[in-house]
């Protein structure tokens, strides 16, 4: 418990008031809730540093996941972060990605914005 001390002009005597400390500093505790989703990438996307540069660039924008390639020839994998890099990410996926590659189309599925935690630490290469 804390204690103030109050003095008033038209007391004399002082008085002591207690409450608990917990009123007098009362703080906000933000939740933070994240963006995730699943995506596949098709076009020329393999053989052109696709996985490599989705890594860089996953870690520049400081989201977290995984990519692979698939037996079909396409680039897989899932993305997870605070929003604005999330976006920011499939923005990449779909229309950029490294110099070498043509994509011709990024689907983006499982998208989801209300996730407590992250479930990976990184972004890595499976």
């Amino acid at each position: 418990m804390r204690s103030v001390l109050l003095t008033s002009a038209s007391v004399q005597s002082r008085q002591v008031f207690t409450r608990p400390a917990s009123s007098c500093a009362r703080k906000r505790v933000a939740t933070m809730t994240y963006s995730a989703f699943d995506f596949e990438v098709f076009g020329k996307v393999q053989g052109v540093f696709f996985r490599a540069a989705t890594i860089k660039e996953a870690k520049k924008l400081g989201v977290v996941g995984h990519v692979k390639n698939t037996s079909s020839g396409t680039v897989t994998g899932e993305v997870q972060g605070e929003p604005k890099p999330a976006s920011q990410m499939k923005d990449w996926l779909q229309h950029k990605g490294p110099s070498g590659a043509k994509i011709d189309k990024c689907s983006i599925t499982n998208e989801k914005s209300d996730l407590d935690k992250l479930t990976y630490s990184s972004f890595e290469k499976r």
